[in-house]
């Protein structure tokens, strides 16, 4: 959900900036105006609860301001106060774990550390839904045809549950197509790589194979209310190129359905329409988007956001290439070794792919036309510098691999260690 806050704030920020758009310009924030930033979605699980307090920033800014050293707390109508504490990520976690509970309101309290003070309205438990199934399947028709969809069935007829907030958590396992128990390491080194030796030691863990996992950062809404049953039917929470390497091996994604009333439904839907380029640079900007965050007192500033109280339910599927019936999708960096020639009268092995490298010590460079490259200063370079991964070899042959290709835990949120809930 921190990609999603930041949406918010960067969404609501040009929303309060007043600007007119008749040619295409750089954006810059116009009468900036510091705005306590508040996310909170209190839900029916038994939990330590999350509310996210940050302020708004410059949209030309880049750097998310956290909100430190607030006192937050949440209160029942039964008179039960739920104190919250700042972890170390900025977010405020309750002491105790609780859970919402159908038809008693509860309110949202928080005083900043310069002394402004802000409640919400009294907001009590949407109706409970769950979700039926959870699938994924090609798409032969429409917009998304030839792509994987993930999608979501909720049969709501014997509730009043309307309104649908989703989010998800997805996760894929990757392996490295080239991969070596050892690390090539470098001593007796002259000059910056001029000379040097190369020997290996076994690596101290296995980066052969990751999960790398990800979590939505937009808004994903949908709604029965203008349907003429309450059924969410084949409603797509993620859209999939079929040849995307999230499909490669095991896929897997947890969905969370969340039930909004209807004033919160409003409120995310205005934020994910403000955040369309045709909306942002239209020339009638609405200006303050309005959410159920109160100032107590005159003293206090207004604020963004809204204080949800939602029932929540979730579920996990697991996918791959051939529960889809489609061809594996291809590892995501080309990994194979591509070696030529460039000058016949004197055989020079020229890599053509830079992530799959062989390269000889003994060839430091020639004045040619076109000049013959220095192997030795790239081995040299790329092992120390580029955190190139060894392969095979022994002086003066040496192979090496860059990081994408040779070491899974290069890639961004990727982790060696296997999720608990991980099923091959």
């Amino acid at each position: 959900m921190k990609t999603l806050l930041k949406h918010i704030i960067l969404t609501l920020t040009i929303a309060i900036s007043c600007f007119n758009c008749t040619e295409e310009i750089a954006l810059e924030t116009d009468g900036f105006e510091d705005v306590l930033v508040v996310e909170a979605t209190l839900t029916n699980e038994l939990k330590h609860q999350e509310v996210k307090l940050s302020r708004t920033y410059l949209i030309e800014g880049d750097t998310q301001i956290l909100e430190n050293g607030a006192n937050v707390s949440i209160i029942n109508a039964m008179g039960n106060t739920y104190n919250f504490s700042q972890n170390g990520d900025g977010i405020y976690i309750s002491n105790t774990a609780f859970e919402a509970l159908p038809n008693i309101n509860y309110t949202l309290y928080i005083t900043t550390s310069n002394g402004m003070q802000y409640k919400s309205t009294e907001t009590e438990l949407t109706p409970i839904s769950t979700i039926d199934e959870l699938y994924a399947e090609l798409t032969e028709e429409g917009a998304n045809a030839d792509k994987v969809q993930v999608l979501v069935n909720s049969n709501n007829e014997t509730t009043n549950a309307q309104y649908f907030r989703y989010e998800y958590i997805e996760t894929h396992k990757i392996t490295v197509p080239y991969y070596s128990t050892l690390d090539a390491k470098i001593n007796n080194v002259v000059g910056d790589g001029l000379q040097y030796n190369i020997y290996t030691v076994p690596k101290t863990e296995n980066k052969q194979t990751c999960y790398i996992t990800n979590s939505s950062n937009t808004i994903i809404q949908t709604s029965t209310s203008d349907l003429e049953t309450n059924i969410v039917n084949k409603f797509p929470i993620r859209v999939i190129e079929k040849d995307n390497a999230l499909l490669r091996e095991q896929y897997s994604i947890l969905v969370k359905q969340y039930v909004q009333s209807f004033e919160a439904y409003q409120y995310y839907k205005i934020i994910n329409d403000l955040s369309a380029d045709e909306s942002l640079l239209s020339e009638s900007q609405p200006g303050f988007v309005v959410g159920n965050i109160m100032p107590i007192d005159n003293n206090s500033k207004r604020a963004i956001g809204y204080f949800d109280v939602s029932s929540v339910s979730s579920q996990r599927l697991f996918s791959n290439f051939n529960d889809l019936n489609i061809t594996q999708p291809p590892y995501p960096f080309n990994c194979e070794s591509e070696l030529s020639v460039i000058n016949p009268m004197g055989p020079y092995p020229f890599n053509y792919n830079e992530n799959h490298l062989i390269l000889d010590y003994t060839l430091a460079g020639q004045l040619t036309t076109p000049p013959t490259p220095n192997q030795r200063a790239i081995l040299y370079n790329y092992l120390t510098k580029k955190d190139y991964q060894y392969l095979d070899g022994d002086y003066p042959i040496y192979t090496i691999l860059s990081p994408a290709c040779g070491d899974c835990t290069s890639f961004p949120s990727s982790s060696n260690i296997q999720p608990d809930f991980w099923e091959d």
